[in-house]
């Protein structure tokens, strides 16, 4: 059997991720099916609509893709007989020989089926736990689905002996073992995606929980906090650069006491979760420019980069922190923290910090 981890590669894949969500029905419908909830089993395989070569992906999962539309289709098949929809279940079987035309399970209930359809056999009522279905009794190797004491009731002779009752029997039991194996194996991916989907949630509460505790430690007179799902900005209500990259002296003292307050929240964090946990921040610190006649209007500026390293001089100076602990870019001069207006001009000539969460190192 294929190692889940393998499996589970790349389950944002679209065509993966189908063919996931078809293990995972196949295998409700199947239990479904064994505990005599016929009406749910039905339900959760029409919900795949019409399947066929379009379901089976390329590549390593086509293989495995192949044996669960295969038995998905002979599922429903056995569910449609089961509820003496004899044409419904002879079109699954039909789909079935279409893309496997040796296929042991499809072979033997089209068999018994068009002896029925003869009049060599016939179908009559099966009461199972207060419900009365209505089945081919003839189907009894062929439908069985397992499981739960159940099973479609046998008898009738219709000529063809011993043997062959036997060899249809066998054809389903390696039909029930192949269902049996893709619901194993379907049953180890949902457990695999549980526990992704169980790891992202709690690695978006801690990432949740570290923005919380920068915005709060941060807060201060002069500068505005925008707190984003992912990040958390922080804006200088007045232009930190009067000009060029020249630095005002109310800039460079919320910048110094930001570093300190950085280091120390890096400490924080990092004494709260224990050493090689990853858990800390990254500081992006943005330069922006005004667009000027006769200068690009667009695209970054070598000012606005200037200024962002200066701005990562100060966050430095006074604190634990080294200038390699910050990314330094230029914004687009049409990006200002500000609307580009003449008034906003002397505001927009300024950096600004976009803080996030570290992601923790990949488990070993």
């Amino acid at each position: 059997m294929t190692d889940v981890t393998d499996d589970m590669a790349d389950v944002t894949d679209p065509a993966r991720a189908r063919a996931l969500s078809l293990q995972l029905a196949v295998n409700r419908a199947h239990s479904a099916a064994r505990t005599g909830d016929l009406d749910l089993a039905a339900r959760v395989l029409d919900e795949l609509g019409e399947l066929g070569e379009s379901d089976e992906p390329s590549g390593p999962d086509a293989h495995c893709a192949h044996a669960t539309v295969l038995a998905a289709l002979n599922l429903r098949a056995k569910v449609h007989a089961q509820r003496g929809e004899l044409t419904e279940a002879d079109a699954c079987w039909s789909r079935v020989e279409a893309l496997a035309p040796d296929d042991p399970d499809a072979a033997a209930g089209r068999r018994t089926l068009a002896k029925i359809a003869a009049g060599r056999r016939h179908a009559r009522p099966v009461v199972h736990t207060g419900r009365v279905a209505v089945v081919a009794a003839a189907l009894a190797g062929v439908a069985l689905i397992g499981g739960g004491g159940w099973l479609l009731a046998t008898g009738g002779d219709d000529g063809d002996g011993d043997r062959r009752s036997s060899d249809s029997v066998a054809e389903a039991d390696t039909g029930s073992e192949r269902l049996r194996e893709e619901s194993r194996r379907a049953d180890a991916l949902k457990e695999r995606l549980e526990a992704l989907e169980a790891g992202d949630t709690a690695a978006a509460a801690r990432r949740g929980s570290t923005l919380d505790a920068v915005a709060e430690r941060l807060a201060m007179p002069g500068v505005e906090i925008r707190r984003h799902a992912d990040d958390v900005q922080l804006v200088f209500s007045t232009g930190v650069f009067p000009y060029d990259s020249v630095i005002g002296p109310q800039g460079a003292s919320a910048l110094t006491e930001i570093g300190r307050r950085l280091a120390d929240l890096e400490s924080d964090l990092g004494a709260g979760a224990g050493a090689g946990s990853g858990t800390g921040v990254e500081t992006t610190v943005v330069g922006h420019s005004v667009a000027v006649p006769g200068g690009a209007p667009s695209g970054g500026s070598v000012v606005a980069l200037n200024r962002a390293r200066v701005a990562a001089q100060y966050l430095a100076q006074d604190s634990d922190l080294r200038l390699t602990d910050f990314r330094l870019v230029s914004a687009d001069q049409r990006r200002g923290p500000f609307p580009a207006t003449e008034a906003n001009a002397p505001r927009n000539r300024t950096v600004t910090l976009l803080i996030t969460a570290k992601e923790p190192p990949p488990a070993p």
